[in-house]
């Protein structure tokens, strides 16, 4: 038992020390992370095999300078809804604006697109909000959802950078 409290206590002190992105009505805004003691060279190359691995589906790596980069690419199941007892699964088509600096890395999130499963919506973030920044009633899972899946990304690419 107290090692499975240690445990939890562990991921608690863990999930919060890190950087997270905070979805709001203007979309996330960007992280700074400690950066990984490597060259630009060398992060850049990290960061377009990540692309390739991590990113299935689609994508592109573009702007390239020598120290920053963006990385677009899709996301099928990045966030859902319910209305009325049905699930709205919704995939996004992002991108990952990066910059590295002597002592952080910047890595910003953008959703550029909303697909119902291959159409393209109209629909933008700042859709799900009030016009006072409140999320809108029949949209309380996007935030979540969304957090989620842009977290898991963040993650993911931090990894990759460290390695």
């Amino acid at each position: 038992m107290k090692k499975i409290l240690l445990f939890l206590l562990f991921l608690a002190a863990n999930g919060f020390s890190q950087e997270r992105f905070e979805l709001t009505p203007d979309g996330f805004a960007p992280v700074v992370i400690t950066r990984p003691d490597k060259t630009d060279e060398k992060l850049i190359e990290s960061s377009k095999f990540w692309a390739a691995t991590y990113n299935k589906d689609e994508h592109d790596v573009y702007e390239i300078t020598e120290n920053s980069l963006s990385i677009d690419a899709l996301r099928n199941n990045a966030f859902f809804y319910r209305n009325l007892g049905e699930i709205f699964k919704y995939r996004i088509r992002y991108t990952l604006k990066v910059s590295f600096e002597e002592k952080t890395c910047t890595i910003g999130f953008i959703v550029k697109d909303i697909y119902t499963e291959r159409t393209l919506t109209k629909t933008t973030i700042a859709d799900f909000y009030t016009a006072d920044g409140r999320i809108k009633e029949d949209y309380q899972e996007v935030k979540p959802s969304l957090e989620i899946t842009a977290n898991k990304i963040l993650r993911s690419y931090v990894n990759a950078l460290s390695n």
